[in-house]
């Protein structure tokens, strides 16, 4: 009984922790928002780095004594014992954790850039394949998700053109053609935001996957 006791109540701390993630999250794409910074050109990385500016400089942050690392490497016990190479291991784009007693607890999201249509940068000319983006976002996205390459997290769509439920119904679109119909994004509305999604994965290491599409366009 104090098993399953000790158990729900880690069960609630990790649930807490990973909305606690989340809200940090969203008060940084706020604040990102209202700086008026033009990122609709910048790369992934960039994005989650300015991101992460915003989180480390929140008192939020401090108040949930949360640790933030971004581009962490997922290296596993046999990457630590020599029998893996660590050049090889997955490195996803932020990191949370924080310790509870004598337990550290993480959580982890990764980002992807999104576009409705084929646009051109201003600053260099490039077309942008807003197919190309939408079909990374699954196969590098959900796919690195639900195959267990990356683990207790959610992803992250940076909209940089077009609308985002346009962009939903695209990737469904692309889930659908390739028989994964039972996987498509379904809009929940989760944390009072109406970007937040969920998907399904039956019979996955992440049978229930959070998406949120952040408008940066």
């Amino acid at each position: 009984m104090n098993g399953k006791l000790n158990q729900d109540i880690i069960n609630q701390f990790k649930l807490k922790f990973e909305g606690n993630c989340i809200y940090l999250l969203l008060d940084a794409y706020n604040s990102l928002r209202n700086s008026n910074r033009k990122v609709s050109e910048e790369s992934e990385n960039n994005i989650t780095a300015q991101l992460i500016g915003f989180m480390m400089e929140s008192q939020l942050r401090l108040d949930l004594q949360i640790t933030l690392t971004r581009e962490n490497y997922l290296d596993t016990d046999e990457t630590y014992d020599g029998l893996k190479d660590a050049d090889k291991s997955p490195r996803i784009d932020f990191k949370y954790s924080v310790w509870s007693s004598n337990a550290e607890f993480e959580y982890y999201m990764e980002a992807k850039n999104l576009a409705e249509n084929n646009w051109t940068k201003n600053s260099t000319g490039a077309i942008v394949d807003a197919y190309k983006l939408r079909k990374r976002y699954i196969e590098t996205g959900i796919d690195n998700f639900t195959s267990g390459r990356y683990s207790n997290g959610c992803l992250l769509g940076y909209v940089l053109e077009g609308k985002s439920h346009k962009i939903v119904e695209l990737l469904n679109r692309i889930l659908i053609t390739e028989k994964r119909a039972k996987e498509i994004l379904v809009n929940n509305k989760a944390h009072n935001v109406s970007y937040s999604y969920y998907s399904k994965h039956d019979g996955t290491s992440n049978p229930l996957l959070k998406h949120f599409m952040l408008d940066l366009s």
